[in-house]
């Protein structure tokens, strides 16, 4: 009884260990984002006035460049947002 017991336990503690390591992994990939990815699943573009007649990969506001300035984002639907 002791031994089953013991083993529940360990099976307990890895699953809870593995859970937490899939949280840190999940928390880790919401910060940085894989924008070729992203792009195409959603498909869109990012336009930025420093950018003149050019319409970037991404379809969301992180796939903008870091020196964009005023970029917009446009989704396929037609819906747009302005990224901050």
């Amino acid at each position: 009884m002791a031994a089953a017991s013991m083993k529940l336990s360990l099976t307990f503690v890895l699953l809870l260990s593995g859970l937490v390591v899939f949280g840190e992994v999940a928390a880790a990939s919401r910060s940085k984002v894989d924008c070729s990815l992203v792009r195409c699943i959603q498909g869109g573009y990012i336009t930025c006035e420093n950018y003149p007649y050019q319409k970037l990969d991404g379809c969301i506001c992180d796939c903008a460049p870091w020196n964009g300035k005023n970029c917009v984002l446009h989704l396929q639907s037609g819906s747009t947002q302005h990224c901050g």
